[in-house]
């Protein structure tokens, strides 16, 4: 069963865009991966409806959706034009047709006791096709599509910046600085000094994002200090 951290294996799969090589597919992006029961059950129809009504907000961050679920292309199609006609969205991600819940066996996405039909699932992949989280949710409960995005934000800052992300976070809010980020390196990439909370919590309100070349390695080691910005009025 496929665990944070892992490469998620690669499938063939029959969809509602017609058949995909995931490597293939997903190649450059990152990937939210959905699974749900069936087509035409109230609690997927609102989520698929959710779903396409944030798909710009999903591109703008180069993610693609996939959704898994048992019901066939045929089903899936019919119940995609009347989700779109009732809450006026497109649906323009594919969703794959798993009618013997193979994929979803392999995948993780069955949880026995809550029957044999999938669970609400959501898996996010970096363009490494690494998982980054893994969210399930049970039958009676819609997933957040908001949690979703802030996800992909935390992990997209977190790779960029080499930070980490305190509770409730969303894009504007401070970053946890690691210890190894000195006061030069924060205010060159972040054009803010940090500040310290206790010996082992230290914040910083961004003003600017600069990436980091090789967090592990080179902490802002080709940047030029000249360019480093004074922190601006809070």
């Amino acid at each position: 069963m496929p665990q944070i951290g892992d490469v998620f294996p690669d499938f063939t799969a029959l969809t509602t865009a017609g058949q995909i090589q995931f490597f293939d597919w997903a190649e450059g992006s990152w990937t939210v991966l959905f699974s749900h029961p069936c087509a035409f059950t109230p609690v997927c129809t609102t989520e698929m409806a959710a779903l396409a009504d944030a798909s710009e907000d999903f591109a703008k961050r180069n993610v693609k959706l996939l959704a898994f679920t048992k019901s066939s292309l045929a089903t899936q199609a019919a119940w995609h034009r009347e989700i779109e006609s009732l809450f006026d969205v497109k649906i323009d991600f594919p969703s794959v047709e798993d009618a013997d819940g193979q994929l979803a066996r392999l995948f993780g996405m069955i949880h026995p006791k809550q029957g044999e039909m999938p669970a609400r699932r959501t898996m996010v992949l970096d363009p490494s096709m690494r998982i980054r989280l893994i969210m399930d949710y049970p039958p009676h409960l819609g997933r957040s599509t908001d949690e979703a995005l802030r996800v992909v934000d935390g992990l997209q800052a977190q790779d960029r910046l080499s930070v980490q992300t305190p509770a409730d976070w969303q894009q504007g809010d401070m970053y946890i600085l690691p210890r190894r980020y000195s006061e030069e390196e924060t205010l060159w990439h972040f054009g803010a000094l940090p500040t310290q909370l206790t010996p082992y919590l230290r914040v910083v309100q961004a003003q600017q994002d600069q990436p980091v070349t090789d967090p592990e390695n080179d902490m802002g080691g080709n940047r030029d200090p000249a360019r480093a910005v004074v922190p601006g009025p809070r």
